[in-house]
Parts: C-alpha cells; structure tokens; sequence
C-alpha cells in the first residue's frame, strides 16, 4: 500500500559543492570524492538532493528528524537507486533519480 509520494527538480548550476558534506552521507560523499570533474560532481550532489527532498515530502506525515546526511541512496548491480537508512528501515521506499541537460530530479514511493 503506497503511504506517500515524493518528487523534486533541481536545477543544477544553482548546486554548490560546498553542501556535499550537508546532503551526502559519509559513504555518498567517498564517491562524490571520487569523481574527477566538477560537472560530475555537482550532477551527482544534485541527484541525491532531489532524491533525498522525494523522499522528505512522501514521510512528511511521519513525525520524526532525519537529516540528508542520515540517507544513504546507493545503487544496485544495475544502477537503481535504493534507500539505506536506520531510522526508516522498517519501510520500503521506491526510488528514482534522472540527469537532463542541467536538471535533476528525483522520485520517491513510500509504502
């Protein structure tokens, strides 16, 4: 049964790196580390920032602080985007993140 749905657009030059250790967690940020070029990076803190807000507004009826930074969003074997984190892991959470030209956005279910 769907509990909520969440979704966000960022646009991507309005990113500043500077946020990565505020969006990421501590093992998104080793990957955002790993990025060579500050295109990548800022598509990459961009993503998880849309991600992070779709999943914020679909738990915005649950009472309860979660920072970004508590949100591990990783990827399967084939890319798809999955939610590692303590506090809601008694819940599962469909997700998506997609890269346009200078957009991001990022999709959430709740059930």
């Amino acid at each position: 049964m769907i509990k909520g749905v969440g979704v966000d657009i960022v646009d991507i030059s309005r990113i500043k790196l500077t946020l990565a250790k505020k969006i990421l967690s501590p093992i998104e940020y080793e990957s955002y580390q790993g990025f060579k070029s500050i295109k990548r990076k800022a598509e990459f803190i961009a993503g998880r920032f849309a991600v992070k807000e779709a999943i914020s507004k679909a738990i915005s009826h649950i009472d309860f602080e979660l920072s970004f930074s508590e949100m591990d969003v990783k990827n399967d074997e084939f890319g798809k985007p999955y939610l590692v984190c303590d506090k809601l892991s008694n819940y599962h959470f469909s997700l998506s993140i997609s890269h346009e030209n200078s957009y991001a956005i990022g999709f959430c279910i709740f059930e």
